[in-house]
């Protein structure tokens, strides 16, 4: 199939077609104008041309050309893409028949022709007022003619996005917000991890509609699960004041008084053996399971921090853990009987991160996510081999939950780096091929990394390589690399030529918390430097490219500047923003004022946690956008 601006071309859907197509046709259609030129028209039937979105036990045109049988036997799924020219007719299709699927694969399918025969690139966004972000050549044909691409299923099946940025004192209503959920479907995410609070808000700013639309999963709670399903003082979903009313519920303390919050940081601790706050909170967690119908997920997570258990007859012989495994496996037994195609998560974190002894059993509904922080410490991070966390303490314990109980695993990982590390640079994106592909050797179902609305830039290939490569484990570093560089048009050279050399300097020498302090202490800066100045003047004439060098420059220098004083390692909440007293204070400043979306609703999707008043700087070329 030739395609051009004056073809008559139809994008065919399903008689019943689902969100998810309708929206895979969508952005079909967008894509191919801003390509070509082409106007399609979407239809439920073919045309002179035609593209048809969704397998042949979905759509009646695709049927004619391959059956349900042959297209199950290349496409079981889950998230299977199928895309094929039959002359006439391209089918552009997905697997959707796999529990919670929601035709992922139809919208990856989309995304993979573009990508893969158009030449595309979604690696990124930028500000919308400016020129950047995406990739879209401009072509007087698109010349599909004898296109044959298959992927049968994902190779891990959890690439979870952890999103908490409104709890955290950063407004939930970015303006880059939908921009970021079309980032995470086009890059293969499908998981949204959040707290509670954060999900709600997701029904005011239209992101849940987003959700459905892109067929992620919603996994919600998180460190809001207990205040929400049993709050002290009541809430929107449960107005009860649970500790007037059943102080019983909650941990007895060695003086006789029950556990009150007082904050919203601390361990909340249950009288776990309570078998009628069990039963009250099977009844409270079925209600707003019932309520919030896209949650196939709930994670239940205690609050950062370390408390006693409770000290009552029933839970004092036992330990914390134990008492809180007991207390999941009662209440997910209760919600399967209800909601069997929900899962119950929870987090294996601080005194619960190991699997107890004298539990011996676990409900089947039940999944175990384990963060890569340790009592200890964190993970160290960079090996091209994935010794960071292959063979370690961390593997070790997630796999014992794993034997013991014969559940999914997966891990709680920090692509970002941690909040402590003020979004200083980290590059990591080498070790994923083999962290992912250890996943697959040891039957993990894969893992979720903090990420947020405000700071792609500054990790913009580990997230673009974790997304991309937990779809498709066969993707090398420099296929991932190749791909995100198109954005950086006659430049991509230069910038590529960074992004090896970043990955060489990190290499396991430190753990994620201090990385980006090292990183920024061992990289050759002139080096660096010299290559974004090529890359940028390699560009000439191209607004988008070098707008995109700018973006992914400006990250490298935020990091430079955040690390030239001599402090140690500063462990402080990550709000207690930053003064610096260096010469090049003024420029932090402006970065912050110009570009940053950390504590604003706007920006470029940076992130530049710093605070002070404006100071004296004259921006250059690196901070002249060209329109």
């Amino acid at each position: 199939m030739v395609i051009t601006s004056k073809s008559a071309l139809t994008i065919s859907l399903p008689a019943q077609s689902t969100k998810r197509e309708q929206f895979a046709a969508e952005e079909l259609k967008k894509y191919l104008k801003m390509l070509c030129g082409v106007e399609a028209e979407i239809s439920q039937t073919a045309g002179e041309l035609t593209i048809a979105v969704g397998g042949p036990e979905r759509n009646a045109v695709t049927a004619k050309y391959i059956t349900e049988a042959e297209f199950d036997a290349l496409v079981p799924g889950p998230e299977g893409i199928f895309i094929k020219d039959y002359g006439t007719c391209l089918v552009v299709a997905g697997s959707s028949k796999n529990e919670n699927e929601r035709e992922r694969g139809t919208i990856y399918a989309a995304y993979e022709l573009l990508e893969r025969f158009a030449g595309c690139s979604f690696a990124t966004y930028m500000n919308p007022e400016v020129p950047g972000g995406e990739y879209v050549p401009k072509a007087e044909k698109l010349d599909f003619t004898g296109i044959y691409y298959v992927k049968a299923k994902h190779d891990v099946e959890v690439r979870g996005a952890i999103v908490q940025n409104s709890v955290h004192g950063v407004r939930e209503n970015f303006t880059l917000a939908r921009t970021f959920w079309d980032w995470l479907g086009k890059n293969r995410f499908n998981h949204i991890y959040t707290w509670n609070r954060v999900y709600e808000h997701f029904k005011e700013n239209g992101l849940l509609e987003e959700t459905e639309k892109r067929g992620f999963i919603l996994e919600v709670g998180h460190h809001d699960s207990i205040d929400t399903m049993l709050p002290q003082r009541g809430n929107q979903y449960f107005p009860e004041h649970y500790y007037e009313t059943h102080p019983e519920y909650y941990r007895l303390n060695e003086d006789g008084t029950r556990f009150e919050m007082v904050d919203n940081w601390g361990q909340m601790v249950l009288c776990s053996r309570n078998e009628e706050m069990i039963g009250q909170l099977a009844q409270n967690m079925i209600s707003w399971l019932d309520q919030n119908p896209l949650v196939k997920v709930y994670n239940w997570c205690d609050k950062d921090g370390m408390a006693p258990q409770c000290c009552c007859e029933k839970c004092k012989p036992y330990t914390k853990s134990q008492n809180s495994q007991y207390m999941l496996n009662r209440l997910a037994e209760k919600i399967k009987d209800k909601h069997p195609d929900v899962k119950l998560s929870s987090l294996a974190y601080v005194d619960s991160w190991e699997p107890p002894e004298g539990v011996d059993e676990m409900a089947s509904n039940r999944m175990v996510c384990e963060a890569v922080w340790h009592s200890t410490g964190l993970r160290k991070t960079g090996k091209p081999d994935g010794s960071c966390l292959a063979g370690t303490l961390y593997e070790d314990n997630l796999l014992a939950w794993k034997e013991k109980y014969n559940i999914p695993v997966f891990y709680y990982d920090y692509f970002m780096g941690v909040y402590p590390g003020r979004q200083r640079i980290v590059p990591m994106a080498d070790e994923i091929q083999a962290m992912y592909r250890r996943f697959m050797e040891k039957g993990i179902v894969g893992s979720e990394t903090q990420i947020e609305v405000f700071n792609l830039w500054n990790n913009l290939l580990n997230f673009y390589t974790f997304g991309r490569t937990g779809y498709d484990t066969e993707l090398s570093l420099e296929d991932n690399i190749q791909k995100l560089c198109r954005i950086f048009g006659k430049g991509a050279p230069y910038v590529a030529e960074n992004l090896r050399y970043f990955e060489e300097v990190l290499d396991g020498q430190c753990e994620i918390m201090t990385a980006g302090v090292y990183f920024m202490r061992h990289v050759d800066k002139a080096r660096v430097y010299a290559n974004y100045d090529k890359a940028l003047a390699a560009a000439e004439g191209d607004s988008a490219a070098r707008n995109n060098i700018r973006m992914i420059r400006m990250a490298f220098r935020y990091s430079d500047l955040e690390t030239r004083e001599e402090y140690a390692m500063d462990e402080k909440g990550f709000k207690a923003l930053k003064h610096y007293d260096i010469p090049e204070r003024g420029e932090l400043l402006y970065m912050r004022d110009h570009f940053d979306s950390f504590v604003s609703h706007g920006g470029f999707g940076i992130a530049v946690p710093v605070e002070g008043e404006p100071a004296l700087f004259t921006p250059d070329n690196w901070y002249e956008m060209d329109k």
